[in-house]
């Protein structure tokens, strides 16, 4: 069940634990500057933060 009300389940939380380790293996590339690095650690901070949350609000829901 999704849609409106429903989720996307365990894929959508995997998925996002992928991205954010993408996204922090992604800083060993080659950049100009350091304003890419930021950028990448800013935004998997980011997705990790959000996750976590995730986490937190899904183990204390009063309706499962």
């Amino acid at each position: 069940m999704w849609g409106w009300h429903g989720s996307w389940g365990g894929a959508a939380r995997v998925g996002g634990w992928i991205v954010a380790a993408i996204l922090l293996v992604m800083i060993t590339a080659t950049h100009y500057n350091e304003s890419g690095t930021a950028w990448l650690i800013g935004m998997a901070v980011a997705l990790i933060v959000i996750l976590l949350w995730d986490i937190q609000r899904r183990k204390n829901a009063w309706r499962r």
